[in-house]
């Protein structure tokens, strides 16, 4: 069953937990109730301007994130006025912005807005190399060589005195380990329980980017329970002073999204895949899985990394991915723009024999778990129209994809009224997906 759902519009998207300073003066506001369109479909924007907007205001149109079809400066009076409105041509996803001249993509200077027009039509920029599903399979079975040496440390913890935890370390036949908590029921039968996996987004001194105890142990209890992981990209010890992983982020993986590399051998994203896989051997074998279900989420990075495990493991039976990273890196190959990491999306003919490899969009056509995929229209980092190729590339047939026209790649970049409606209309229904796969 393949959906794209809709959120209704309101009439009138590296610090994910960080507040901002939003842009109040104007307010834009499209004239559908879902933010896609169809070719032949009339788009309008209006913008309602406040007493305090500026004597001179700047507004764009901008096609696939990459070209400005429009751009001009306006003195508009305080109330509401069209400033667009034209008929569906082409697939193509459209950012209006309204605001403070030069103000770009600032959300303390301008209002954003973003529709897709046939978003079922977009495909990848890269095609599948042919030998895909074989190389994965060497790698996976040259890291299978070495013996599933799990190494299983309590960690007390006062959240949850049904759930028990553990730091996990896993050594890999390369690289750095694999580092995670991992908790459960402490009363759980056999074969009773769903595997849970969290990833999380790109960085590594940022919360975000750190395995938490508290989320893994009442990720454990959530619904029905679960063997609840939350596993770090990088390896990174769990639990440390914050200088350790300051440190990190200035040394050994500083800019790490962004290294130069002479193949697969040392393309860094190619053991972090491998590492997921990796942890997902050591849950399965716990005596608790239920030998059936296998639920994966993340955001951004995450995404990548949960998109790549659906791919790569076909123990995955459900995946939610939140503006995933990596998903059509080459989507300039279409004329526009392509998926973070940056440095491979801006020169995509420069990396096309090892990124197809990596490529979200691409892994994700060898998965049939049941999905759950969320774009912000106005998302620059992870482009709607890239996660949207991604979703029509991947194999499985319960998918659904969801867009919000207001959401930029930072959930909390979004105004306050804004946000509500998102967690409304958007949050509540990934939640709801995942209640219903994980409550028995």
């Amino acid at each position: 069953m393949k959906r794209f759902l809709i959120c209704v519009l309101l009439t009138w998207v590296v610090a994910p937990f960080a507040s901002f300073a939003q842009y109040t003066a104007a307010v834009l506001e499209i004239n559908s109730k879902d933010g896609v369109y169809a070719v032949g479909d009339s788009i309008k924007v209006w913008v309602n301007v406040t007493p305090e907007c500026g004597a001179v205001q700047e507004f764009i149109v901008q096609e696939d994130m990459l070209r400005d079809i429009r751009k001009e400066e306006m003195k508009l009076t305080a109330g509401r006025h069209l400033v667009y409105a034209d008929v569906c041509s082409k697939p193509v996803n459209y950012v209006f912005t309204f605001g403070e001249p030069g103000g770009d993509r600032d959300y303390k200077r301008v209002s954003l807005v973003g529709a897709i027009v046939a978003p079922e039509t977009l495909t990848p920029g890269y095609k599948a190399p042919k030998d895909l599903k074989k190389f994965w399979a060497a790698q996976i079975k040259e890291m299978r060589k070495l013996p599933l040496d799990a190494k299983l440390t309590p960690v007390p913890q006062d959240y949850n005195s049904d759930v028990v935890s553990f730091d996990l370390e896993i050594p890999m036949h390369e690289g750095v380990p694999v580092r995670a908590y991992i908790a459960y029921p402490k009363n759980a039968d056999p074969k009773s329980l769903p595997i849970v996996i969290l990833a999380h987004g790109a960085g590594v001194k940022g919360s975000w980017a750190q395995s938490n105890l508290k989320r893994t142990v009442e990720n454990a209890a959530k619904y029905s329970g679960s063997i609840s992981i939350d596993i770090n990209a990088h390896g990174m010890l769990n639990g440390q002073p914050q200088s350790y992983y300051d440190e990190l982020e200035e040394t050994k993986l500083k800019n790490y999204s962004s290294w130069g590399y002479t193949g697969h051998e040392d393309f860094y994203f190619r053991l972090m895949y491998l590492r997921m896989v990796r942890v997902l051997d050591f849950a399965a074998s716990l005596p608790q899985w239920d030998g059936k279900r296998v639920y994966g989420y993340g955001e951004s990075q995450g995404g990548a990394q949960i998109a790549a495990l659906a791919g790569l493991d076909k123990r995955v039976t459900a995946i939610n991915l939140r503006v995933p990273a990596f998903v059509d890196v080459a989507g300039l190959f279409q004329n526009r723009k392509g998926s973070w990491p940056e440095r491979f999306s801006a020169d995509p003919g420069k990396y096309a024999d090892v990124i197809p490899y990596y490529d979200g969009a691409l892994l994700l056509s060898m998965s049939k778990a049941k999905m759950f995929i969320e774009a912000g229209l106005v998302d620059y980092l992870c482009p709607p129209s890239c996660v949207a190729a991604g979703f029509n590339n991947a194999k499985s047939k319960d998918k659904t994809i969801i867009f919000f026209p207001y959401r930029p790649h930072h959930e909390n970049r979004m105004p306050k009224d804004i946000r509500q409606r998102w967690k409304n209309e958007v949050k509540s229904l990934r939640e709801k997906f995942r209640e219903d796969y994980l409550t028995k």
